[in-house]
């Protein structure tokens, strides 16, 4: 990809979240969520082409090619690869001519009489060119150059037909990214720039580090101890005066907090368990006759205060005569006659 068609793919990325009615601010906000979801996208494409492997078809003539590709370049290269070689069975070899130490092969699809391709394949170096210029353009072998390839039963692919930065590997060799110096006023820039130098070495770092378990353990600890000391910088530059509590603070050994002591919840008493030997009590407790197993409701006992109270309810009753109306014509009482 050249940098215009990168430019140009940016600029197609970035309109899906711009609007000619959209103010300023809201226009500088929209730039950055787009550039951010490119870099999340970035990652997330360098974490399945690292640590995945592509479903290879079990009936494919030439799985090998697809092997080698789908462990050498990322996975958005193998499916572009895959459909060439999907498509390379539909042309036929119509002749092969040699000239020096090169071999010509022409071909032509099936049943179309047409349109012909000429391959030309280096016997020095293996490489082979095509007159699509797929290669040249997209950076992939095109279909014609793998129907040559299985003509000439190469069983690897020759390095020249696999390009660097559609590799897994091409973040590797670049340490340190250049800002231009129009920018590097521009904080933003300037961190962004560290952030994927930073963001390259560590995902190298990483991949070596998590194929052994020692080599894992030292670097987790590390990476603590690294984390540690850049968060205590950064703390330090935005407020100098604490400088003091900062070195304090790296200097005392880390402690780790533990589980709390698991204490006795709500429940019984100790009274229930003073005593050795002593059962606990059991149900419900009656609130008549005190004995446990029943309600009062349910209670059988015989209800001595009960009919004592009322048997001198009814002797005061009969004792009782009753008085007269005051209200009226003093007429007497109807029941006194």
């Amino acid at each position: 990809m050249s940098t215009t068609q990168r430019c140009e793919s940016i600029n197609s990325y970035i309109k899906r979240f711009l609007n000619c009615k959209i103010p300023l601010r809201d226009f500088i906000r929209h730039v950055d969520i787009a550039q951010r979801n490119i870099r999340e996208i970035e990652r997330h494409d360098d974490f399945i082409s690292y640590y995945t492997e592509p479903a290879y078809p079990t009936d494919a003539t030439l799985i090998g090619y697809l092997r080698q590709y789908g462990a050498a370049c990322t996975r958005q290269v193998f499916h572009m690869v895959k459909l060439e070689v999907d498509l390379e069975s539909r042309y036929n070899i119509v002749g092969r001519e040699a000239e020096g130490t090169s071999n010509i092969f022409k071909l032509r699809k099936f049943n179309h009489q047409g349109s012909e391709y000429t391959v030309t394949h280096s016997m020095v170096d293996n490489h082979l060119e095509c007159s699509c210029r797929q290669f040249e353009l997209d950076g992939i072998p095109c279909r014609h150059i793998f129907a040559v390839m299985k003509n000439l039963d190469l069983q690897h692919i020759p390095p020249t037909l696999i390009k660097r930065r559609f590799t897994v590997r091409a973040k590797e060799g670049v340490t340190d990214f250049v800002v231009p110096p129009s920018y590097q006023d521009v904080p933003q820039v300037v961190e962004m720039s560290r952030f994927g130098t930073l963001n390259s070495l560590a995902t190298h770092m990483n991949s070596l580090a998590a194929k052994l378990d020692s080599s894992y353990n030292i670097a987790k600890d590390k990476m603590r101890e690294l984390i540690l000391q850049f968060q205590l910088a950064l703390e330090q530059q935005q407020d100098p005066a604490s400088s003091d509590i900062l070195n304090e603070r790296s200097s005392t050994p880390r402690r780790l907090v533990r589980d709390p002591v698991i204490v006795r919840t709500k429940g019984c008493h100790d009274s229930d368990f003073s005593e050795p030997g002593v059962q606990r009590q059991v149900g419900n407790k009656c609130g008549r006759c005190g004995v446990r197993g029943h309600y009062r409701t349910t209670c059988r006992a015989p209800m001595e205060h009960d009919s004592q109270a009322t048997t001198q309810g009814y002797e005061t009753a009969s004792h009782t005569e009753p008085t007269p109306s005051t209200s009226g014509n003093n007429q007497p009482f109807p029941g006194s006659i």
